[in-house]
């Protein structure tokens, strides 16, 4: 469960229609895992997940260098097509169906 409050409005996942989940297997411990969901709320689309130093959700550390971390960041209608055909293989017509 992801929880944000953007320009004013809150962004979370058990409220919002989740259009597709992408995992890439790798252990939570990896700097290059990540777990994400692209969502929908409102009409609003928006990206929620976690990641590994090197991924999306990295987190400054207060000493430097990177830490793994989670988030949500809004997201334009093309850049989530882009994310379906990236991440979603043979289920991603259905994703397209749910992205309206």
């Amino acid at each position: 469960m992801f929880k944000v409050k953007i320009d004013g409005k809150v962004y979370d996942t058990t409220k919002a229609e989740r259009i597709a989940t992408y995992d890439n297997g790798l252990p939570r411990m990896d700097l290059d895992y990540i777990r994400e969901g692209l969502y929908k709320q409102d009409g609003v689309l928006f990206l929620a997940g976690e990641s590994g130093a090197r991924g999306r959700y990295a987190k400054n550390e207060s000493l430097g260098g990177k830490v793994g971390g989670e988030g949500i960041t809004l997201t334009t209608r093309e850049e989530a097509k882009e994310w379906i055909e990236l991440t979603q293989g043979k289920n991603a017509s259905a994703a397209m169906l749910l992205l309206g």
